[in-house]
C-alpha cells in the first residue's frame, strides 16, 4: 500500500495563484495548495529548524492512490531535516495516465521552473539551504530535473529515467494524450522550455552532486536511461553511483532498495551539512562512474554459479 494520507489531511493554506505564494509574508506549514494555471500545485511543508532541506518527489502512481500524493513520509518521519513533499499537478488532468515526470502539461508548460520557484521560496522561509532531492523511477527523474537549478545540492535518484521518451511507449503516449493534449506527437514537439531528455541537459555542466541509484537487475533502465547518462557525464567529480541486487529475482528488477536502507542513507546524508561527498563515501557510493564500472558492477553483484 503506497503512503497516502490525504484523506485525513487538514484543509490546506490556499493561494490564488503563483504570485500570491512567492509574494507571501510567511510560508505556511502543513499542507498548501497553490492555483496555477488552472491545476493545482499540492505541498506538504514540514519545517523542522534545520539547515537541510529534503524534497521528495513521486514516481507512478498506483490505482489506490489518492491525490495529492506525498511518498515518502513514512521512511523520512523524524528525522531532524525540513521536508517538502510535492504531488504532481499534472495528474489531476485526468485518470487515464498516472505517470507525469513532474515535467508539465498543456496548462502549465513552465511546471519545472514553478516547482524550483516554489522551493526556493519554501527554503529561503525555512533557512535550510543545503538541499536534497529524493526520488525513485519518475520521481528520481524529476530529482535530477528540479536539483540542477539548486548549484549546491543533491540529487538522490533511484531507479531514474534519465529521458522521458525512453521510457516504456505505452505510459509515455498517455502523458502526451492526457496531459498535453497531443496524442500520436514526439516529445520533440513540447516547448522548448520543457526539459524532457536530460542527457544534453546534464553533458552541458552541472555543478550541483548527484548520486545515482541503480537496481543491477532492472536491464530496462541500465541499457536506457543508466548507460546514456554516464556515457554522457560518467567520471565527472560531482557524480556518484551505487549498484545492488534488490528484490524478487522474477519480473523487471525495477525494485527500490530497502526501505532500511534508504532510511539510513538519509540518517546520514541528512546531518552532514551540505558536505555530500563525504555523506555519500559514509553510505557506501562509489565514484567511478563510467559505462565499464556500471558493466563491472553488474557482474560483482550477480549470484555465485554453485560448483558443479
Amino acid at each position: 500500500m503506497p503512503e497516502n494520507q490525504a484523506a485525513e489531511a487538514p484543509t490546506p493554506s490556499r493561494f490564488s495563484d503563483l504570485d500570491a505564494f512567492l509574494s507571501a509574508d510567511e510560508v505556511p506549514a502543513g499542507l498548501i495548495e497553490i492555483q496555477h494555471q488552472g491545476l493545482p500545485i499540492e505541498i506538504l511543508n514540514v519545517p523542522a529548524d534545520s539547515d537541510t532541506t529534503l524534497v521528495c518527489l513521486h514516481g507512478a502512481a498506483e490505482n489506490d492512490v489518492r491525490l495529492p500524493w506525498f511518498l515518502g513520509q513514512g521512511v523520512t518521519a523524524g528525522l531532524p531535516v525540513n521536508r517538502i513533499f510535492i504531488s504532481d499537478p499534472s495528474l489531476r488532468k485526468s485518470t487515464d495516465f498516472n505517470i507525469g515526470w513532474y515535467a508539465g502539461s498543456k496548462e502549465q508548460p513552465d511546471l519545472q521552473e514553478t516547482l524550483t520557484d516554489v522551493i526556493r521560496r519554501i527554503v529561503r522561509a525555512t533557512g535550510g539551504y543545503n538541499v536534497m532531492f529524493f526520488g525513485s523511477s519518475a520521481g528520481g527523474y524529476a530529482s535530477l530535473a528540479l536539483s540542477r537549478f539548486f548549484p549546491t545540492s543533491l540529487a538522490l535518484a533511484v531507479n531514474p529515467q534519465t529521458s522521458i521518451s525512453r521510457f516504456y511507449p505505452g505510459a509515455v503516449g498517455r502523458y502526451m494524450t492526457h496531459a498535453w493534449d497531443m496524442e500520436g506527437k514526439d516529445m520533440t514537439e513540447l516547448p522548448a522550455r520543457v526539459a524532457h531528455d536530460l542527457v544534453p541537459a546534464y553533458s552541458a555542466g552541472f555543478d550541483h552532486t548527484v548520486a545515482l541509484v541503480q537496481n543491477a537487475k532492472d536491464w530496462f533502465h541500465i541499457q536506457n536511461h543508466q548507460l546514456p547518462f554516464v556515457d554522457a557525464v560518467g567520471g565527472s567529480d560531482n557524480l556518484f553511483m551505487l549498484m545492488d541486487r534488490w528484490g524478487p529475482d522474477t519480473g523487471d528488477g525495477h525494485t527500490p532498495p530497502p526501505k532500511e536502507l534508504v532510511r539510513a542513507w538519509f540518517e546520514k546524508l541528512v546531518t552532514c551539512r551540505g558536505h555530500w561527498q563525504a555523506g555519500l563515501a559514509d553510505c557506501g557510493f562509489q565514484a567511478e562512474t563510467t559505462r565499464s564500472d556500471v558493466k563491472r558492477r553488474v557482474g560483482e553483484t550477480a549470484p555465485s554459479v554453485p560448483a558443479s
